[in-house]
């Protein structure tokens, strides 16, 4: 006599794998959506640090740090500081010729402009005008990336 077997019954991974999925896809979304870009929002304090060579005397000196637009016009370093960022100091002591590194606490002031800025670091004398005269600087291109308010 022959056996019958009895018909398996077989699951159906459509609808749960299909909730899954979407489940993710929404959660996924909402993640990149919600996400905040990459930056520092108008009224952050960020911590600019400047490295530099020193060959001169010791003594005191000032560390200045500006934010704005870096260019190279027929050779020559060019550098369009932006209001509000562009008078950051700070008293440092060099002892003579050796390798520097200083931070310096930095706060972006409510309604900056959103947008990616270049920085300047440069070492003065506490004779030099600020912004026009330096014994050494420094550029950083896209240093800081301030987020709309």
């Amino acid at each position: 006599m022959a056996e019958t077997k009895t018909p398996e019954k077989k699951t159906d991974w459509l609808v749960p794998t299909a909730v899954v999925l979407g489940g993710a896809g929404i959660a996924a979304g909402l993640y990149f959506y919600m996400k905040k870009p990459q930056g520092v929002d108008p009224g952050d304090t960020i911590r600019a640090r400047f490295a530099f060579d020193y060959l001169g005397p010791g003594g005191s000196y000032i560390l200045l740090v500006r934010f704005g637009t870096y260019r190279v016009i027929l050779g020559i370093d060019g550098f369009d500081p932006v209001g509000g960022l562009d008078r950051f100091t700070r008293a440092v002591n060099l002892l003579g010729p050796d390798s520097y590194q200083f931070d310096l606490i930095c706060l972006i002031p409510a309604g900056t402009s959103a947008g990616t800025y270049d920085a300047e670091g440069s070492i003065l004398s506490p004779d030099m005008e600020l912004g026009q005269d330096w014994i050494t600087r420094h550029f950083t291109k896209q240093a800081i990336n301030v987020r709309k308010e």
